[in-house]
């Protein structure tokens, strides 16, 4: 090739717009347009067959620079010679003023080894970018002033946002300088009215990207603990009129509950809590969903159900009562009842009295156990209710409504846990006496215990051991002498034959035994 040819920019004789030229004899390579690529074309080898203009080839012995009198069969005008150096108008200057690395000016002046460069465009060159001290913190202010394209910052959140769902690619990005501040950036920018609707959309994209990143086990306490993050989380939940990036935020909360490390901190957060309140009661099914999963995860830790059960004069158990009782969406109820039994479970002496005496809470799980088309919302209630009975006894108020529960939810027989719970009451003394007198709780320990089902063995069993534990108390043994489903339900079990006797929980005692010996201690006051 020729320099001739560096300084053509936008005049092509003959020609309409730029050529698109081809490698040697084989048309190996295409050139897009523009000024850059000319100069690529001077870098090529001058051993090489040339590059082909409008369907011409350049000579391969062709001299660099044409002799004068030899006009070029390209009809290009000849060049003016000076020293050596060919000619710079204002515009090259101007270009070269903008453009400062050219290829063929690296270094000093005159024209470089252009041999030394023959496969040069066929190779990746690493771009050569200006550095900056610059805190990337900042990187928003020349977005401000309109340096940099807000459509192109758009873009890039919306590649990240799919970009972080790659699992291999969470923890990297997370722990890319810069990054978490930036999203941090465009979560909290205020939009303006010209592009509200692309700010909101960037502003959704970028707490998506953090939905993402908190995903990642490795990225769960970094995440939770970088500065402003969770206080603009819990702003958004609160405050953001768009649906979709209050969802993102219960999704943020939820999944960074999950790390065991973070479940104390993030319940001692001011406003946590109350904002996980509000989102129970958001217009969204999806944010219902996830804020309940939040709370029945921080419930998981023992450390954290008092102060739960006790914040804002029970609030977060009316809101989980409220949502049991009357969402339409499945998976919020079930995490609701997951919540209220993680608390009965990991429970604490204050969790147990806010629990039971929190009003109408207790009925509700009942309520639940009986009515609930869900398996799950049934089994979570039974077993909170269960677990409850293990902590509530006699003479603590809410023991008489702890019984009213049980007996409403024991006509539910699928789970054993109703059962276990009147044994587990009658196992106590100072329970049996409320427990005979409570109205209906004998007929239903006569009803479990006459049920002849296949799969009712250990619900039976459960409720003769009940019986025949309440049997003990001589001060109500009157009482039960006169009930006619308890006097049934031991007569036709004490009658049964021994090959079709059950095995009791307590040392394999048949239930036949344990009906004699209930029946032995109600003969005295027969």
């Amino acid at each position: 090739t020729s320099r001739r040819q560096s300084g053509m920019t936008d005049d092509w004789p003959d020609q309409n717009g730029p050529p698109h030229g081809s490698m040697g004899g084989g048309g190996q390579g295409q050139f897009n347009d523009g000024w850059n690529n000319m100069y690529r074309m001077s870098e090529v080898s001058a051993t090489s067959s040339g590059l082909g203009f409008g369907g011409g080839m350049m000579p391969a012995d062709q001299n660099d620079n044409p002799q004068p009198g030899n006009p070029s069969p390209y009809n290009f005008p000849e060049p003016d010679v000076n020293n050596g150096q060919l000619p710079i108008d204002d515009n090259d200057q101007e270009q070269e003023a903008k453009y400062e690395d050219f290829p063929f000016d690296q270094g000093g002046s005159g024209p470089t080894n252009v041999a030394q460069h023959e496969d040069d465009i066929f190779q990746f060159q690493e771009p050569h970018l200006s550095q900056t001290s610059q805190d990337y913190f900042n990187y928003s202010d020349p977005v401000e002033d309109g340096e940099i394209c807000p459509l192109a910052v758009r873009k890039v959140i919306k590649i990240m946002r799919y970009f972080s769902r790659v699992l291999s690619a969470m923890e990297p990005l997370a722990q890319q300088s810069g990054l978490v501040d930036a999203l941090l950036y465009h979560m909290t920018k205020k939009p303006h009215s010209v592009d509200y609707e692309d700010e909101i959309s960037s502003r959704v994209d970028a707490i998506a990207v953090v939905v993402n990143l908190a995903c990642a086990e490795e990225n769960k306490i970094m995440l939770v603990y970088h500065p402003g993050l969770l206080d603009a989380i819990i702003n958004i939940a609160n405050h953001d009129p768009i649906d979709e990036a209050r969802e993102h935020a219960a999704i943020v909360l939820m999944n960074l509950a999950y790390a065991e490390e973070n479940k104390v901190h993030m319940v001692n957060q001011d406003h946590l809590l109350d904002t996980l309140v509000h989102l129970l009661s958001d217009v969204s099914p999806f944010t219902r969903r996830y804020a309940s999963a939040a709370l029945f995860t921080l419930a998981c830790t023992y450390a954290n159900t008092a102060v739960m059960a006790r914040h804002c004069d029970g609030g977060i158990l009316e809101a989980l009562r409220k949502v049991l009782l009357n969402d339409p969406i499945d998976e919020a109820r079930v995490n609701a009842a997951e919540a209220l039994f993680n608390m009965a479970r990991n429970n604490s002496d204050d969790t147990v009295e806010n629990m039971g005496n929190h009003p109408r809470l207790l009925a509700s799980l009942a309520h639940s156990v009986l009515t609930d088309y869900s398996a799950d919302v049934r089994a979570y209630s039974a077993r909170a209710l269960e677990w409850l009975s293990a902590d509530i006894h006699h003479p603590m108020p809410c023991h008489r409504i702890l019984l009213k529960a049980l007996t409403t939810a024991s006509q539910w027989t699928k789970t054993t846990c109703i059962a276990e719970a009147l044994k587990m009451q009658a196992s106590l003394s100072e329970n049996r006496k409320p427990m005979v007198e409570h109205p209906g709780l004998l007929d239903a320990l006569a009803a479990l215990s006459l049920l002849d089902g296949i799969t009712d063995d250990e619900v039976k069993t459960c409720a003769i051991s009940a019986i025949e534990r309440l049997s003990k108390e001589a001060s109500t043994r009157h009482i039960m002498v006169k009930n006619e489903g308890v006097m049934t339900a031991l007569t036709k079990a004490t009658f049964v034959e021994d090959g079709a006797d059950d095995v009791a929980p307590e040392e394999g005692t048949p239930n036949a035994l344990l009906m004699k010996t209930a029946l032995k201690n109600l003969a005295e006051h027969m």
